[in-house]
């Protein structure tokens, strides 16, 4: 989407800290890593030079009687001019005497209770400060709030069973108001929803308005198998894009994408009809594994952003191919690592965040069964799904990255083909990975696998966590002794939200948010896959990637 220049905010703290005065530099460092210039100042008078063009934006991170009636005086006229005022929650705790400053700033604090844990809602998800954000968790004061104007509430929170108003925008004059109440506390500030929104409030603030804004997104391969083709057209929907076509070579699943998603889906049979024929900016490749490097790179030069299935591709040479396209022709290149959203992984990360089990210097996990591959389907066959790592695999090798994202020293492999020759794909296939600082990790899959391991074994230096299965009801085993004793606990395990990986590519898209799962992330998949099987055929000798420094 077309963006304005850089922000210039004037970001203004309390000198007289009556709350932690990180929270002013943490404000900065958010509104500096989204490309914005910042002044971080506890010169309150700096409000009244406004008005010579310096800035654009002016938040307000201040507490208690901070403004003479001038400069308020003075801060009213500049937003009325056309001026962009974000507060961020102890500014409606500021000049509580003053009606003027309330009206301003659309409330005044008139207290809260203990810090505690609340659900922060969505309650407008169509106000566009709230596109695909999604409800979450804070520890910190809940501040309740007496209305001084009318404004629009798309944040809110409950106390005592009563709705809380947490987030709102107010028009004053030419200008808007944004207030945030997410706490104060560092540790709420930094929350990933928290810094969205606070990157959003000075966009919105300054006049962006993304409401009406889209993408048209097209399938090629409506696929026959687990839906997939349905289950990627929906989830761009729900995340605000509009699938326009289908290509698929087979006419019965073309015409099943029409029933499923609309009678405007545009449908072919040939790939350069769709490219041809279709206004899609952006293709997702649902085919087989072989085929997503050329079908990439053949969209990418088309002109259209691109999503591949997993894996990205076969080979690392397959996948620097699609960045080089990707970067020429000024597009983005990503992959369905859908899996990052899954309830046990999201699990993992917070626990892991918790520090219950200290430092991470170990993870092992394993897809395995003892089944011969269905020879019917082309997952059975080497030449078309790339390798046993390539398919649940590739997964797996995302997550364990995600775990350790440390420089990798070095990669290995055990390949091996023994058991059902009616398929050429290997019957065990395992990658073994050395961190700098002593970290390792190991990816197992096979069909040939009479005794399964767990999916999940991390050893970390307070603790470690296993999942034995896959059933998710189960939760995960949690060992620690951080505390200086050993407790032993189960986690239960929250739903999956697998839209997650469709809201951040349209957030990507149409706000220039950052991309979760960039093209390089997912090229460090491939490679220890790529470089695995490559060791195994030299009999496990370690190798080193090509583009890790």
């Amino acid at each position: 989407m077309p963006s304005q220049a850089p922000a210039n905010v004037l970001l203004i703290r309390d000198p007289r800290h009556h709350h932690d005065p990180r929270g002013g530099d943490v404000l900065a460092e958010i509104i500096r890593g989204a490309g914005m210039n910042v002044t971080l100042t506890e010169d309150v008078s700096a409000v009244s030079h406004l008005a010579g063009g310096a800035f654009d934006c002016c938040m307000l991170y201040t507490q208690g009687d901070t403004f003479t009636p001038a400069l308020v005086e003075s801060l009213t006229q500049w937003v009325r001019g056309g001026g962009a005022l974000v507060g961020i929650h102890t500014a409606t705790a500021t000049n509580k005497t003053d009606d003027h400053y309330a009206r301003l700033i659309g409330s005044r604090f008139i207290g809260h209770g203990p810090v505690f844990d609340f659900d922060v809602t969505v309650s407008d998800p169509t106000h566009p400060m709230a596109h695909r954000v999604q409800n979450y968790h804070v520890t910190d004061e809940l501040y309740l709030l007496k209305p001084f104007d009318d404004f629009r509430v798309f944040l809110t929170a409950y106390y005592n069973g009563k709705p809380q108003p947490l987030g709102y925008t107010k028009s004053e004059g030419k200008g808007r108001v944004v207030y945030l109440a997410n706490g104060h506390d560092p540790r709420s500030l930094t929350h990933s929803t928290v810094k969205q929104l606070v990157v959003r409030a000075v966009r919105w603030a300054r006049g962006e308005d993304w409401s009406d804004k889209t993408v048209k997104v097209a399938a090629i391969g409506y696929g026959g198998a687990f839906n997939m083709g349905k289950l990627h057209m929906e989830s761009a929907q729900r995340a605000g894009l509009t699938p326009v076509a289908v290509c698929d070579v087979d006419p019965k699943r073309a015409a099943t994408a029409k029933t499923e998603i609309g009678d405007h889906i545009l449908t072919s049979h040939r790939i350069e009809d769709l490219l041809c024929n279709s206004d899609a900016e952006l293709v997702v490749i649902i085919t087989p594994h072989n085929t997503h490097a050329p079908l990439a790179i053949q969209c990418l030069q088309s002109g259209r952003h691109v999503i591949t299935e997993k894996p990205f591709t076969i080979t690392v040479d397959e996948a620097t191919a699609v960045i080089d396209t990707a970067r020429e022709h000024k597009k983005v290149a990503t992959v369905f690592h859908n899996r990052r959203w899954d309830g046990d992984f999201l699990a993992i990360q917070q626990i892991i965040a918790s520090g219950a089990v200290g430092q991470v210097f170990h993870v092992e996990c394993a897809f395995s069964k003892y089944e011969p591959p269905k020879v019917d389907w082309w997952r059975a066959y080497k030449e078309v799904s790339g390798s046993a790592l390539h398919d649940w695999g590739a997964h797996f090798v995302d997550w364990m990255l995600q775990l350790l994202p440390h420089r990798i020293e070095s990669v290995s492999g055990d390949f091996k083909k023994f058991k059902w020759p009616q398929a050429s794909i290997e019957d065990f296939a395992a990658a073994y990975v050395r961190f700098e600082g002593g970290r390792s990790a190991s990816v197992e899959a096979g069909n040939a696998c009479a005794v399964g391991k767990s999916r999940w074994r991390i050893l970390g230096s307070l603790g470690g966590i296993e999942q034995k299965g896959w059933d998710m009801k189960d939760g995960l085993r949690v060992v620690s002794y951080r505390d200086g004793f050993r407790s032993d606990s189960i986690v239960p395990i929250g739903a999956s939200d697998w839209d997650g990986f469709y809201r951040n590519v349209a957030d990507h898209l149409l706000l220039g948010e950052a991309l979760a799962v960039t093209p390089e992330s997912a090229r460090k998949v491939i490679a220890v896959i790529d470089l695995a099987e490559r060791s195994s055929k030299q009999g496990g000798v370690p190798m080193k990637l090509p583009f890790e420094s």
